[in-house]
């Protein structure tokens, strides 16, 4: 397999609740109302997440990425 193969996404961040705080942010999840925003389970999304994604640390830097 030819290393250009692959797609890889990165993100710059602590851990998977707060990439998952991100992804709500951003509105991969669609619009929240906000009576319904404090209601969001972030824990668990992250818990979701990291079927997908993987979290290392590279030069002191946490980074989670993901190859596709």
């Amino acid at each position: 397999m030819d290393p250009d193969d692959f797609d890889v996404d990165i993100y710059e961040e602590d851990s998977m609740k707060a990439l998952a705080e991100r992804f709500v942010d951003d509105g991969l999840f669609g619009e929240i109302p906000d009576h319904l925003a404090h209601y969001i389970d972030y824990d668990a999304i992250a818990r979701d997440l990291s079927m997908d994604y993987t979290e290392t640390e590279i030069a002191g830097e946490r980074l989670i990425y993901r190859c596709h």
